[in-house]
């Protein structure tokens, strides 16, 4: 089969090339070299999303010694550049493919990279969906251990699409305590339980605010949200992540938190998730391996 390029193109203007081939095995859902594909999803934008994937991509990497890749799959508004420090374009491959940028120990692939961070993405669906195919499958990864993808907001097609195209292994819903966000946060559960994607579990994010002068804790959003939910829904509850100026300024920065601080607090809890994600992955693992198969 003849390979061709595709085209990224962004106000009339070739941003990127690269490559889509038409053979029958790039079809298939697992991609090659990537043991385990985690989505970090949010019912709803503003709950610190790509916050916690960077910061559990990284702590993956560093804390539990696996080899770990990003992949920023919100579209129309990539931030994964910012946040870890990504300078310059993905290079090709001698097949053609991008190599990741690497960053903190994690090879990172976002269309932030591609495009002009001033211009606004205006992308059909059609388009966003070639676009993600590329980020995916267009792309040398190497062997990795674990591929973090940074979903997009919502539980509309493209995060259906994702998880209908790619062989998920899990996904990880973060939510802040209100009660808003967490009804948000059942529709991305029920969302992955509809693909048949496994539930890793529930992160509760700005769970409270620690004021640095009186050492008083403020749960500003409400308090035990998160948990209570999980509980609900018989979900596991991977930990409480405090709303913090230096995650904020860590993310502006480009210096996440667990890079900066590695021996803080908070760090050690976006580490302690890292390694509940791994043990959840395992034991997701070993629930579909003894499953009986019903079609015999």
């Amino acid at each position: 089969m003849k390979r061709f390029l595709k085209k990224f193109t962004v106000g009339g203007v070739r941003e990127f090339s690269m490559q889509n081939s038409r053979n029958p095995k790039s079809q298939s859902l697992k991609i090659e070299g990537i043991k385990d594909i985690i989505a970090v999803a949010s019912g709803k934008g503003g709950v610190g999303k790509s916050t916690t994937a960077v910061n559990l991509a990284v702590s993956l990497a560093k804390r539990c010694q696996l080899k770990v890749g990003l992949l920023d799959a919100d579209i129309y508004g990539p931030s994964i550049p910012l946040m870890m420090h990504l300078k310059g374009k993905p290079e090709l491959s001698n097949d053609r493919k991008m190599i990741p940028i690497e960053s903190y120990g994690v090879r990172c692939i976002s269309i932030g990279s591609l495009v002009d961070e001033r211009e606004a993405i205006v992308w059909r669906g059609p388009m966003v969906m070639k676009a993600l195919e590329q980020l995916t499958r267009g792309v040398d990864w190497g062997i990795l251990d674990v591929l973090v993808i940074d979903m997009p907001p919502g539980t509309g097609d493209t995060q259906i699409s994702i998880s209908q195209r790619l062989q998920l292994s899990g996904g990880l819903i973060v939510s802040t305590p209100q009660d808003v966000a967490l009804l948000d946060a059942r529709r991305g559960v029920k969302m992955f339980s509809k693909v048949n994607v496994p539930i890793l579990g529930i992160l509760e994010n700005m769970s409270y605010f620690k004021c640095p002068k009186c050492n008083e804790s403020s749960y500003i959003f409400g308090q035990g949200g998160a948990r209570k939910t999980a509980e609900e829904m018989d979900l596991k509850f991977l930990g409480e992540i405090p709303l913090e100026m230096e995650i904020r300024s860590g993310s502006d920065e480009g210096v996440p938190i667990v890079i900066s601080k590695p021996d803080s607090v908070i760090s050690q809890v976006y580490g302690n998730v890292a390694e509940k994600v791994v043990m959840r992955l395992e034991e997701v693992d070993k629930e579909q391996h003894f499953r009986p198969d019903i079609s015999l």
